[in-house]
């Protein structure tokens, strides 16, 4: 299977207070083409920055380190700005995270389509239409002639994030980044959201879905990255991951799932550190069930496994 995406040794930190603090960590992990991968973890995980780092998306207190991304032969952080602005959106579009608040509510859906498709694609003002019509439909979007003449205000959740998706899809990006795009929407809208996503990917797009929700994505993705403080902890095809999960994070995210009646839920003790704080060794190991005292000193890399999967603690270590 192809590799159309390859992150290597990702690191990011913010500076606050005239001091750094590391965000992202080693972050390595790669996407095939045609492929879903689900990037999983709490708030504040690192997830989103992991992706906007991608298309150099970033706050301005943020700094990369270290790390290379490659696409196309090239590492995209040694780009340009203007060199990085003809693959945002053409090569590699983004599905922001709320659709409540991702359009401009002072211009209709067809100013917001059409603008990104002439800029990129340098067509006339009928063309760009005409393309805009065709996505729309291609999401579902029921009388998309009338939908594309409303307001934001006009248009419900669903709507609005189908919109979305149709302007990333407008000018054929080969990697399409899904920032947790069923936020704020419920629970049958979420399930329409991500079969949309289901058939992009059938047609041979590849997708980086980012969400907190690992039942969500469970039966869509066919990769999954688990992330946890910054770091990836996992990875795994998905039906490896559900069937044989080896960090006690990913166990214990499992395990909080209600899918089995059977078996009573189980918590994660404690909490989630803060950006602001080092913690020495592996950063769950306060929370971990297995930890012992190596894993309080000791950083533990992703360590690759016979039925393909990678994964950073000391009960599987090289």
């Amino acid at each position: 299977m192809e590799t159309l995406l390859k992150i290597n040794n990702l690191n990011l930190g913010f500076e606050i207070d005239d001091k750094f603090y590391p965000a992202i960590k080693d972050l390595s992990f790669e996407l095939k083409k045609g492929t879903i991968h689900a990037i999983i973890g709490e708030s504040g995980s690192g997830k989103t920055m992991s992706v906007m780092s991608i298309i150099k998306l970033l706050p301005k207190n943020a700094k990369i380190t270290s790390g290379e991304i490659l696409f196309e032969g090239k590492n995209l952080l040694n780009l340009k700005e203007n060199e990085i602005n003809k693959i945002r959106g053409k090569k590699i579009a983004l599905i922001p995270q709320d659709p409540m608040t991702s359009l401009n509510p002072l211009y209709n859906i067809e100013n917001q389509m059409i603008e990104a498709v002439i800029e990129h694609k340098k067509c006339s003002k009928k063309e760009a239409y005409d393309i805009a019509i065709n996505k729309l439909k291609e999401v579902n979007v029921y009388e998309p002639e009338k939908k594309i003449k409303a307001y934001p205000f006009e248009l419900s959740g669903g709507i609005k994030q189908r919109v979305i998706i149709a302007t990333a899809l407008a000018l054929e990006p080969d990697i399409i980044i899904a920032d947790e795009p069923t936020t704020a929407l419920d629970v049958t809208v979420q399930a329409q959201i991500l079969e949309i996503l289901k058939e992009i990917k059938n047609k041979g797009k590849s997708i980086i879905l980012i969400s907190h929700d690992l039942g969500v994505v469970s039966s869509y993705a066919d990769f999954i990255s688990i992330m946890y403080s910054g770091r990836i902890v996992e990875n795994a095809p998905c039906r490896v991951l559900f069937k044989n999960p080896k960090h006690p994070y990913t166990k214990a995210l499992i395990e909080a799932l209600p899918y089995n009646k059977e078996k009573k839920l189980k918590n994660i003790k404690g909490t989630p550190s803060p950006v602001n704080e080092i913690i020495e060794g592996c950063e769950f190991h306060k929370r971990c069930d297995y930890a012992e005292d190596i894993c309080k000193s000791k950083i533990f890399h992703l360590c690759q496994q016979e039925d393909l999967s990678n994964v950073a603690c000391r009960l599987y270590d090289c």
